[in-house]
């Protein structure tokens, strides 16, 4: 494996001072490169452009003198964690004092002793090295974290992962004033054995993002996908009156959806929705179990009004109709006999209501129009 090259940067205006340390240091490994400033500004350059592993920077130089420069590298975040060594012909602690306060990791007195320069070179690699590693793995562990970030983002609702972040224990917890949506595709089985699972899986994938896609926008929350179905609950989280409505409008959006798509693809598909108002239970299934899940009679209602809908229509309950009826038209349908609730009304959304005018426009209006 090849040996990583060093560099070094060695910043003094005097070139007997520059070209003294260089020799000094060459002992120190074969592949080292050194750069050469003459000044705070080409020092502070050549370190933004090169970033090398050390820098041995004088105190004393024109326009710019070393301790200036050393405080604009530490404020600069690509040079700030830098080792940097002054060397200066002020041996008063105060000045030393002054330099490891400004962000020097050591300080070297002139006439510079070999040895000296050598050993305290070699400290100041050990600690670049270390931290450049320390870096590297800082990178590779907030990468890791955004990977599970996003895979559990992919499986959990976002409210549910903020919390786990957290280190909070989520207990089961009863939510009022909900209401569930649940979407499934017509005819899947049949379709699906004459796709590919590749392509099978793809139309899923398609339809079940926009799907995300959309209850995010409407601030409904995505609790799972079970085959070819898909839940979500509006007002779950952070309690809405409106819930019902939100709920509705992103039955509507993905009705539409799959509309558009069918226009433009092969692959024609169907959806039933059914929503439901209500209280429901959330919480974790189990603790070996990472699936957050919501229950109670209002989802149950909500599937049975979705496996009781036509293709392409949005099938709501009495509590959701009595929600939405400022907002939309309704179809009523013929009571529907459900298993252990007898005979339960049931109702298309139709189309949304215009908005009213009210009597101040009207009264504002002229005559003839």
């Amino acid at each position: 494996m090849p040996t990583t090259k060093l560099t070094i940067l060695i910043a003094d205006d005097v070139d007997s001072e520059a070209e003294f340390i260089k020799a000094q240091l060459t002992s120190l490994d074969e592949k080292t490169e050194f750069l050469r400033a003459r000044n705070g500004y080409e020092t502070y350059r050549l370190t933004l452009e090169k970033t090398p592993d050390l820098i041995l920077l004088d105190w004393q130089m024109p326009e710019i003198s070393g301790l200036e420069a050393l405080k604009n590298l530490k404020h600069h975040k690509k040079t700030q964690d830098l080792p940097v060594i002054i060397i200066s012909g002020f041996s008063e602690g105060e000045r030393v004092k002054s330099a490891l306060e400004e962000g020097a990791v050591d300080y070297v007195c002139k006439p510079i002793n070999r040895d000296e320069l050598i050993a305290r070179v070699r400290s100041a690699l050990t600690l670049s090295k270390t931290l450049r590693a320390l870096k590297e793995q800082k990178a590779q562990l907030e990468e890791e974290q955004k990977k599970t970030q996003h895979i559990l983002q992919s499986i959990l609702p976002a409210e549910v992962v903020k919390l786990l972040t957290q280190g909070i224990v989520i207990q089961p917890q009863p939510y009022k004033n909900v209401t569930v949506l649940m979407a499934d595709l017509v005819n899947f089985t049949e379709k699906a054995t004459r796709m590919s699972p590749r392509k099978l899986l793809e139309e899923l994938r398609i339809i079940f993002t926009r799907f995300d896609e959309i209850s995010q926008k409407h601030q409904c929350v995505r609790i799972k996908t079970i085959g070819d179905a898909y839940l979500a609950a509006s007002g779950l989280f952070k309690s809405t009156e409106d819930h019902a409505l939100k709920a509705a409008k992103a039955a509507m959006e993905m009705r539409d959806f799959i509309i558009n798509r069918n226009q433009e693809k092969g692959v024609q598909w169907e959806v039933r929705i059914g929503l439901n108002s209500g209280d429901v239970i959330g919480g974790f299934i189990s603790e070996n179990n990472l699936s957050y899940d919501i229950f109670g009679d209002s989802v149950n209602m909500a599937a049975r009004l979705q496996s009781y809908c036509g293709p392409m229509q949005i099938n709501i309950s009495e509590s959701t109709k009595k929600l939405l009826e400022p907002y939309y038209t309704f179809i009523r349908r013929i009571p529907q006999k459900v298993k252990g609730k007898g005979m339960i009304e049931m109702y298309y959304i139709h189309k949304a209501k215009k908005p009213a005018v009210s009597n101040q426009l009207k009264s504002n209006t002229p005559s003839g129009f």
